[in-house]
């Protein structure tokens, strides 16, 4: 029935491979098709890629047989050592066909499943729609229009106006990428960051990750500080409602949260510093090395991962001078007990 490309930390979860990471996906990630014929300047599956073709980030994907995995990943959600499965997949080949094919196979046994693909029509929204698909992904990764041609090759309005559209067809239901550190300034991945949330859309926050081969292979990936605030403001305009118009700028950097520092540390949660995206989606170490800098936990956070998450998201504001590690620590005892 066709090769997929399972992830390394899936792969282990499933008893296909040994690894020595210290936490395994709570989603079992599956990869259709290898290269695309799209031009994404960041991505090893892209058809500007001159390196290896079995990376997405950098996380390796070994190919297995449908036939074997399949019942692996039934016997894995009845343990509940996955939670739902999500497909990637590149824009080649059949691989809708077979997206329909895997995904109403695994609805069939009670098993969420989400999808990030290219979808060009409505008709195929509303086919992974019937079959049970939770979610799908129409990933813009640029924060913003220009970017998205520099960088994707591509038009931003037909994604803009597919993502909205079947947004409002299936409420609640699409979600998308964005990746931070590809160019944008603060204030324009906290615009397009708000408005998609505003929207109800569900975005996933990724960190940019340099890939030999790939065209960006020698730019950086972004500062802590700054995905931090990127992090934060996310929730906090989930859970506190913040508006754009509290923020102040400079150079198109954020400078002020706009609240006290006490109000800040009071509302910021641990879990703002987790993976940001669908529901039970931990993706370990798709943007880091576990012994680098960790941009999205997989993980709960310790203390001084919490302490020091938050002097990185007030670093650089007005609110840095007055951080007090006393309160941050009662925050954190707060949220954790």
């Amino acid at each position: 029935m066709g090769l997929v490309g399972v992830s390394s930390g899936t792969a282990a979860v499933l008893g296909l491979k040994k690894t020595k990471n210290d936490t395994l996906p709570t989603t079992a990630y599956l990869l259709l098709g290898t290269g695309c014929r799209n031009h994404c300047h960041f991505c090893p599956q892209g058809a500007a890629n001159l390196g290896e073709r079995n990376f997405l980030s950098r996380i390796t994907w070994p190919q297995f047989e449908w036939a074997k995995l399949f019942p692996l990943l039934v016997e894995a959600a009845k343990e509940g050592k996955i939670k739902r499965v999500c497909f990637q997949v590149t824009d080649s080949g059949e691989n809708f066909s077979r997206l329909v094919q895997y995904g109403e196979a695994l609805t069939e046994k009670g098993i969420s499943v989400n999808s990030s693909c290219v979808v060009e029509d409505v008709e195929k929204a509303k086919k992974l729609m019937e079959i049970g698909f939770e979610k799908i992904s129409l990933a813009l990764d640029a924060a913003t229009p220009k970017l998205f041609r520099k960088i994707k090759g591509r038009d931003w309005d037909t994604t803009w106006r597919n993502l909205n559209e079947f947004n409002m067809l299936f409420p609640g239901r699409l979600s998308t990428h964005l990746i931070v550190g590809m160019g944008e300034t603060h204030k324009e991945m906290i615009e397009i960051l708000f408005e998609l949330l505003n929207k109800g859309i569900t975005v996933g926050l990724f960190a940019f990750t340099p890939i030999k081969g790939t065209p960006m292979a020698l730019e950086k990936p972004p500062e802590i500080e700054y995905y931090r605030k990127i992090q934060v403001a996310r929730h906090l305009f989930m859970d506190q409602k913040i508006s754009l118009e509290k923020l102040s700028f400079f150079r198109e950097n954020l400078v002020d949260w706009g609240y006290s520092t006490k109000s800040l540390i009071n509302w910021i949660k641990p879990d703002y510093f987790r993976t940001a995206g669908c529901k039970d989606c931990n993706r370990p170490y798709y943007n880091e090395r576990p012994s680098g800098v960790i941009y999205n936990y997989p993980r709960e956070l310790n203390a001084d991962e919490f302490i020091k998450a938050i002097k990185q998201t007030l670093a650089n504001t007005k609110q840095e001078g007055t951080l007090d590690e006393e309160t941050i620590l009662e925050t954190y005892n707060r949220w954790t007990s």
